[in-house]
């Protein structure tokens, strides 16, 4: 009868482990659903703060300054001060009182020839003790130059092109300037998952800044929302996933904060008013190699300096509304959209052809300055037609898949073009009802310009930009301002040439 209730107990006990166990098992696998969720929200969380990080870390111009090395010198040692000089106040007698009256004149003589004596004494030793210590510096300066001839060569060098960089940005120079932001956003680090390739392009015709940055796939964004732990299979497993429309409202959102903090950190780091426009593009690679635009804004200095960027509900319509910016749609199915400027026409590395052979935009005779223009979009795929009453006006039509009309104008002048242009342009292109207009020019675009084409199906082209396209179609050109004594309106153009701040005639504003 013992033995039995012993069994029956030892039974008992054993079934309470293993539902102890159980229940155990459970809530483990409970809480590690818990926490996997939890990982995944923060993931999206940290997502929707980027553009907030990067504002507590306040943006400022290099130091060029600190860019250089320090140049290796002397350890003088206990050389490096000189030795005290000794002064007559030391050694002359002191003041007469009372007794030293009562000694004789003679007596008075002897001090202070005494004290005379001393004084001499002490700066020969001075003398011969500083000579000495000069010997020992000028031996150590010369061992310590033999020593480190090369670093020391080196380092002058290093600080003297450090020197050069910052005179040439300071200058505006293309290719320097664009090296310069490249540094300044290579501070910029985000999670390992992010691609690091980004390319800028500095125009200076237009102190345009051209961004083009990798973005990461819609992978980023988690797509499992929440787990729960399934008894049937014994193991834990996504209870619920993010819809299609939340993963693209999440992604669109990160664009916006990236092309945002991409625009605040240029502006900041600018070191002497070199950029008025950000023109930034988000690219992706497809799976053939090619890259899709997932994102293209444009914003100028003054636009840009009116938003309030710290308590941002919304980046995806700011951008929108604000900066005129294109997003794509699909970007989970890679559809892009059209680039505000593509970056091979801002390349900096983009040089003019041999001046001895290609035409000179700026100064060839106004009939040869249209047959170019011409002959440029026929290239690009247009028949052109010229406006009547208006030069340097072109309805130009493509056909095929993508067929359309669209408005040329066509200026050529230094400086930079005013937003009137722009207006005028857009004016065309709603009197002849086309389907978008495109403003081409051998100078600079002002940055209201491209605030009023925000938005607007207009494409603006400035002198590096028509350089650039007339590069990719086969057209050998260069853009050089004729000097001083040789400026003026070309022979027979009709156009008021070298100044934009006057419009052709049968230009609308």
């Amino acid at each position: 009868m013992v033995k039995r209730w012993q069994r029956t107990q030892s039974k008992r006990r054993l079934t309470a482990q293993e539902r102890h166990r159980e229940e155990l098992h459970i809530q483990q696998m409970s809480e590690d659903a818990v926490v996997r969720s939890e990982k995944s929200e923060q993931r999206v969380q940290r997502l929707k703060i980027l553009l907030h990080a990067s504002l507590s870390r306040p943006v400022e111009p290099v130091d060029f300054e600190q860019l250089k090395k320090s140049v290796p010198t002397v350890d003088l040692g206990t050389d490096a001060d000189p030795h005290p000089l000794p002064h007559w106040e030391e050694y002359a007698p002191r003041p007469a009182n009372f007794l030293t009256r009562l000694l004789t004149r003679a007596s008075r003589r002897t001090t202070e020839a005494e004290a005379e004596t001393a004084y001499a004494s002490a700066l020969e030793r001075y003398r011969a003790d500083e000579a000495e210590r000069q010997r020992r510096i000028e031996e150590l300066q010369r061992s310590h130059a033999d020593t480190h001839a090369t670093v020391l060569e080196k380092t002058l060098a290093h600080n003297a092109s450090i020197d050069e960089f910052r005179d040439a940005v300071l200058a505006g120079d293309r290719v320097r300037v664009s090296e310069y932001f490249s540094r300044v956003f290579a501070t910029i680090v985000d999670r390992s998952s992010f691609p690091r390739d980004r390319r800028f392009a500095y125009v200076p015709e237009s102190k345009l800044l051209l961004i083009e940055w990798q973005l990461p796939s819609t992978d980023i964004v988690p797509r499992e929302k929440e787990f729960r732990f399934n008894k049937a299979t014994d193991s834990v497993g996504v209870y619920k996933w993010r819809s299609v429309g939340e993963l693209r409202d999440v992604y669109h959102d990160l664009l916006a904060q990236m092309a945002l903090r991409a625009a605040n950190t240029a502006f900041g780091a600018d070191p002497a008013g070199l950029v008025e426009t950000v023109v930034f593009n988000g690219m992706v690679t497809t799976e053939d190699g090619t890259s899709a635009c997932l994102i293209t804004m444009s914003t100028s200095r003054r636009r840009f300096s009116r938003l309030n960027l710290d308590n941002l509900s919304d980046p995806l319509e700011l951008v929108r509304k604000q900066c005129g910016a294109d997003v794509s749609p699909y970007p989970e199915e890679l559809a892009g959209v059209t680039p505000i400027l593509t970056y091979d026409l801002a390349d900096p590395s983009v040089t003019p052809a041999e001046a001895t052979r290609a035409p000179n935009l700026a100064t060839a005779p106004i009939e040869e300055f249209w047959r170019l223009v011409e002959r440029l979009l026929e290239r690009m795929g247009y028949s052109v037609v010229a406006l009547d009453g208006a030069a340097g006006s072109y309805l130009a039509s493509s056909s095929g898949a993508e067929a359309c009309r669209k408005v040329v104008h066509v200026r050529r002048g230094e400086g930079r073009l005013e937003t009137s242009e722009v207006r005028g342009l857009a004016s065309a292109v709603r009197r002849e009802r086309a389907d978008g207009g495109m403003l081409l020019t051998t100078g600079g675009l002002d940055p209201q310009a491209y605030d009023y084409a925000h938005r607007r199906p207009l494409r603006l082209y400035d002198g590096h930009n028509v350089l650039a396209l007339c590069q990719q179609h086969g057209l050998p050109v260069r853009i050089e301002p004729a000097p001083s004594s040789e400026a003026g309106p070309a022979e027979g153009s009709g156009v008021p040439e070298q100044r934009h701040d006057r419009t052709p005639s049968g230009v609308d504003r």
